[in-house]
């Protein structure tokens, strides 16, 4: 009945029905084009994800493709996060090594020459909030140590010299007052 009525009212409808369809048409090629990117940017992506987790530990060297590797490796979480960024030169972390926790924000910082612990440790809360901070020197403990509870109150301080306990250690009640004092 509807093709009836249209074929009555002349070549004003079928003009309409034409450009109707070829807007269908239209539309149609380039939702199939689009896919057809988006298809391409999700493998590309994936292949790159893939690729980019062969890193191999073995005998406290990573390797990549059988050959010590120097870069900077990510990995990620399956939502695209980033997991872990190690920067490492002949096979040992050397410089940063950023944790992350699968929504993104940073879990630990971890400092590293040649493969040792050397510097600043630092490891937040889901939260964002500071909870503890460490120094290290060729892989002894040096230096000031703080420990937070997860609302960000100093609940321990401590201190190293060459992986030794030295100085005042203090701890804290939650509302910031010393609640004991020990000498080393």
């Amino acid at each position: 009945m509807v093709w009836g009525l249209l074929i009555d009212s002349g070549k004003k409808y079928f003009v309409i029905l034409k450009s109707i369809f070829h807007t269908i048409l239209l539309f149609k090629n380039i939702m199939k084009e689009n896919i057809k990117s988006i298809t391409v940017i999700i493998l590309l992506f994936l292949s790159f994800s893939v690729l980019s987790q062969d890193l191999e530990y073995k005998n406290g060297h990573y390797f990549k493709k059988g050959m010590l590797y120097t870069g900077t490796h990510i990995e990620y979480y399956d939502n695209g996060n980033p997991k872990i960024e190690r920067n490492i030169s002949s096979g040992v972390e050397n410089g940063l090594v950023i944790l992350y926790y699968e929504d993104g924000t940073k879990q630990e910082q971890r400092a590293y020459q040649e493969g040792t612990k050397d510097g600043l440790w630092i490891n937040w809360n889901e939260q964002g909030i500071k909870v503890a901070e460490a120094t290290y020197k060729d892989a002894l403990k040096d230096g000031d140590w703080f420990i937070w509870d997860d609302e960000g109150n100093l609940m321990y301080e401590m201190k190293y010299k060459n992986g030794e306990k030295t100085g005042t250690w203090k701890m804290y009640n939650a509302d910031g007052r010393l609640k004991n004092e020990r000498q080393y």
